[in-house]
């Protein structure tokens, strides 16, 4: 079975460090990590992931423009997003589903939920 591929964008060296564990799981590869909005975007159309960990709050672009780019862009792929975020707004939730988001995932988390959810992604 081939292994899904998964980019990271967080800002959060330590929460890179706790989502790049996802590595260790054999059906899933991490391609790509990216700290920032427009790197996510460039390593989303350099590794064409299967699907994007996403924090929502990042320097220059944030993770709901993210979504909205990447949806808009016809030459990129488009990976199924896992939103993973300390902002549990109502209305900035509501925004990441209307923008493509397949889960939203509240910091702090279980690896072992986050795992699951992009095993169910497949």
């Amino acid at each position: 079975m081939e292994s899904l591929k998964v980019v990271i964008a967080d800002d959060n060296k330590k929460m890179v460090d706790v989502i790049k564990e996802v590595n260790d799981e054999p059906e899933l590869e991490v391609v790509g990590v990216a700290t920032n909005g427009e790197e996510t975007i460039d390593v989303i159309k350099k590794t064409s992931p299967d699907v994007v960990l996403l924090d929502i709050i990042m320097p220059q672009l944030d993770g709901i423009s993210v979504m909205q780019k990447v949806r808009e862009d016809g030459e990129c792929s488009k990976p199924a997003f896992i939103v993973i975020s300390a902002v549990g707004m109502e209305d900035v939730t509501e925004d990441a589903f209307s923008k493509g988001a397949a889960y939203y995932i509240m910091k702090p988390f279980d690896n072992e939920v986050l795992v699951n959810r992009i095993r169910y992604i497949r």
